[in-house]
């Protein structure tokens, strides 16, 4: 696919910051009280679930619990406030990710950390974004006026490399979700087709690792119009209002084993 860029219309300057705030947010996490979980009334013991992702995934991942109710404790993993998720912010954040520092960010001892059976990682958008150069914030800046990727491709497979690594450490399975699909947006601040380049970079390093993936780029692309583009300009995290949780719970269920009633993914 070759990357289209298209410029930005004029607009107030006022609106300006407020788009790029939003920006922001959306590939940023709240902290906090960690999670979207369920727990099973059963009272039996089921498989821990870890999501790591931006903030797409957060209602996703209430609605991957509510899918595998009784049968998984699936958690949603919270980032430092503030903190725009990415492979470089995933690795530097890693223990507040897995849950081995408590919500004031001091660390727990080692016997009281949480464990996980299955970890399903995906950092790829807040790496794609464009940004102002040479600041130590982070603060989005469009491509037409001098924005800079913030990771390049060469880092971007470093810190994968890195970042599987030590999830594998934690004894759990590891589960990678490709980055989702990029369409126009009015903010200018990604470039159309970067997204494939680099789940290009992240498919080899999974296969390195033996790493299976949840292709939810090509789900994402059926289930919405790649034509058109996301109304309040904040694309790529606007999906039509489509759920994307599908592929999520059928990749969960199939890793560990959890069986499906009948007619469900």
């Amino acid at each position: 696919m070759e990357p289209f860029v298209r410029n930005t219309p004029s607009r107030s300057p006022r609106r300006i910051p407020i788009l790029f705030s939003l920006l922001v947010a959306l590939i940023s996490q709240w902290s906090g009280a960690a999670f979207a979980q369920n727990q099973p009334s059963s009272g039996q013991e089921v498989p821990r679930v870890l999501v790591i992702g931006d903030s797409i995934y957060r209602e996703t991942t209430r609605s991957v619990a509510a899918e595998l109710k009784e049968t998984a404790n699936v958690v949603n993993a919270t980032w430092p406030i503030g903190t725009v998720a990415n492979s470089t912010t995933a690795l530097e954040n890693l223990d507040h990710l897995l849950g081995r520092l408590d919500r004031n960010g001091k660390p727990i001892h080692e016997e009281q950390w949480p464990t996980w059976d299955l970890i399903h990682v995906n950092v790829g958008l807040g790496d794609l974004i464009y940004r102002t150069p040479n600041m130590e914030s982070f603060r989005v800046l469009p491509i037409h006026a001098g924005g800079v990727l913030a990771t390049e491709q060469s880092q971007y497979e470093k810190n994968l490399d890195e970042l599987i690594v030590k999830l594998k450490a934690t004894g759990a399975k590891i589960v990678w979700a490709s980055t989702t699909p990029i369409r126009f947006s009015r903010s200018n601040v990604f470039k159309i087709g970067s997204e494939v380049e680099y789940n290009l970079i992240a498919d080899s390093v999974m296969k390195k690792h033996q790493v299976p993936i949840n292709d939810m780029y090509t789900y994402v692309r059926s289930v919405i119009n790649m034509d058109k583009p996301a109304g309040h300009g904040a694309d790529p995290f606007d999906f039509d209002k489509q759920p994307i949780h599908g592929p999520i719970v059928e990749v969960i269920a199939r890793e560990l084993g959890i069986e499906r009633e009948k007619g469900k993914p």
